[in-house]
């Protein structure tokens, strides 16, 4: 697994003031998951298996997805098809 360094100007930005205390734990979550290319498949299911392994049982898929969008609205994460 990669790993990726935060700077600490992350605690400044007005991008990441705007979320959710939820919505800003799966940014950084799906961060530390995504690959080198800053891809992760972003099926829910798959999402709360890699980014929280230990609550699977407490995090729903509807929850999930309200925070991708959110995350997709504010420009912080891109959403797309393959295939």
């Amino acid at each position: 697994m990669p790993n990726r360094i935060l700077k600490e100007s992350i605690c400044t930005s007005s991008e990441i003031d705007q979320l959710t205390p939820e919505q800003e734990i799966c940014f950084y979550r799906l961060i530390v998951n995504c690959d080198d290319y800053g891809r992760i498949d972003a099926r829910p299911q798959i999402l709360r298996a890699k980014c929280f392994p230990l609550k699977v049982d407490k995090i729903k898929d509807t929850k999930i997805n309200a925070w991708l969008k959110q995350l997709s609205l504010k420009n912080l994460i891109y959403l797309y098809q393959v295939g």
